[in-house]
């Protein structure tokens, strides 16, 4: 195993002095307005042996990456793995940046693109500070950021070796029969896997038949994650990966089983993580699926309602990913999940949205995200986050102000919370949420269609689990 994807070691160690990543993720979401941002990069150690002569991406000959290449391809369709080993051993960091707006190193970070490869020098000294960590669950070191190089010339290398060019997109037949057969569902649940996103669709007999996202807590905030944490796959066999965000899709780090199963992923630009997170799903015998720009929705039945995917229309990774709805046409009412896409970016537009999941888990979205009204009667938003998360060394924590804001300012109704800051105690009234800041967990959260589903559930988690780990994140709220 990659020692990035470990999470009782040590991962990686100190950092690297000279890297090559790119842009993971910034908080806040949107930067144009904000006086301090965190910059995220995704970034490999420069002096991996495997950029050397004779390596498997030998930076100085393109047959090499391009050879590594032909091998992604090779495995979509339908041969052996013959790569896995090399994602093994790359070493994989994240670099966090906490930046004010004004100064030059704000600036140089904020003119970086989420497709651009960029080089990183970091040492004891610089131009400001920087987190850099080994793994999902390492604490970070600090370094100095020494200088940002943009747009390299070894970025078609790196592209070859990190990205999806040369992955083949999957049909919407292929996507459908992945899918398979869907009974009616009548659970909507949000797992409690701390600052991350998994939701499960289930059936009356409370199975799952299939999850949206199968994140977990990482990095800063491997914290939140809970201890054990395990999936039920008792009858689900596909995760719908919303976007390829890691607190998306890291939970699978801590379920022997879950990267045997079959993820349908969003086209995207992908940086050295993700391309060996991917490699873990080829080495346990799992199936990537991978959608493109078309079809843009697709919809398949679940007994008798529908359960449609939609891709976002953002540009951004949170924005151009998938987004779900579950359709109940005899009570003419409708889940959303959102995955962490504003809400102006997804197509979908459930004109009676009883369950909504809150997109990024409660982050500010910008003005341009309006939530949709909220219906009459029984109703049900969903905020999934870590209790205590932090972002980078900023006070940004989620969910914010804005988003509780925003959505009470369309109708819906926020309890507890209201007239304070989010998160703080138990919401009630139209929330649900998977913690309380400083205090503890709540455990997972449940939404029907008609009324408040009646807890515990008999099955989650369920002794009778054909495998001997059981699951765990049993529904706490609903």
């Amino acid at each position: 195993m990659n020692p990035a994807f470990m999470l009782n070691g040590e991962g990686w160690p100190k950092y690297p002095s000279r890297s090559f990543g790119r842009l993971d993720e910034t908080e806040p979401v949107y930067i144009a307005d904000a006086d301090e941002a965190v910059f995220a990069f995704n970034v490999v150690d420069a002096s991996w042996s495997g950029f050397s002569s004779g390596g498997a991406c030998d930076l100085g000959n393109m047959d090499r990456p391009n050879a590594l290449a032909a091998s992604w391809s090779n495995w979509f369709n339908g041969k052996p793995p013959d790569f896995v080993d090399v994602y093994d051993r790359v070493p994989i960091y994240r670099i966090e940046i906490t930046s004010q707006r004004g100064s030059l190193l704000f600036s140089d970070l904020a003119a970086v693109a989420e497709e651009d490869w960029v080089e990183i020098q970091l040492g004891e000294s610089g131009i400001g500070e920087a987190d850099v960590f080994g793994s999902l669950s390492t604490a970070p070191v600090t370094a100095h950021v020494q200088y940002i190089k943009p747009r390299i010339p070894q970025s078609a290398a790196l592209n070859l070796a990190f990205d999806m060019n040369t992955w083949p997109n999957s049909s919407e037949a292929d996507i459908k029969t992945a899918i398979g057969a869907v009974p009616n569902l009548e659970y909507l649940i949000g797992f409690d896997v701390g600052q991350g996103s998994a939701v499960g669709l289930a059936d009356a007999n409370e199975d799952i038949q299939l999850y949206f996202d199968l994140g977990a807590g990482v990095y800063r905030n491997h914290f939140t994650r809970p201890n054990p944490l395990r999936f039920c796959w008792r009858k689900a066999r596909v995760v719908v990966l919303s976007h390829w965000d890691s607190d998306h899709w890291a939970g699978e780090a801590s379920d022997p089983h879950a990267a045997k199963m079959t993820w349908i992923a969003p086209r995207q630009t992908l940086g050295p993580s993700h391309a060996a997170f991917a490699s873990r799903i080829a080495a346990a015998g799992g199936k990537l699926l991978i959608w493109g720009a078309s079809p843009p929705s697709l919809s398949v039945a679940a007994g008798s309602q529908t359960l449609k995917f939609s891709r976002c229309t953002g540009t951004s990774r949170n924005g151009s990913g998938i987004a779900a709805e579950v359709s109940n046409p005899h009570l003419h009412r409708q889940w959303l999940l959102t995955g962490d896409a504003r809400y102006d970016e997804i197509p979908l537009r459930p004109t009676n949205p009883i369950g909504v999941v809150v997109p990024h888990h409660g982050a500010d979205m910008g003005n341009g995200s309006i939530p949709p009204l909220r219906p009459r009667g029984y109703v049900r938003l969903l905020y999934s986050f870590g209790p205590g998360n932090k972002h980078g060394r900023s006070n940004v924590q989620h969910p914010t102000s804005a988003a509780m804001t925003s959505h009470e300012a369309r109708g819906w109704q926020h309890g507890g919370w209201s007239g304070q800051s989010p998160g703080i105690c138990r919401a009630g009234a139209d929330v649900l949420a998977t913690a309380i800041h400083g205090i503890s967990h709540l455990d997972g959260m449940v939404a029907s269609w008609s009324a408040a589903p009646v807890l515990p559930f008999s099955t989650l988690p369920c002794s009778t689990h054909r495998f001997p780990a059981g699951c765990t994140g049993a529904p706490g709220e609903a």
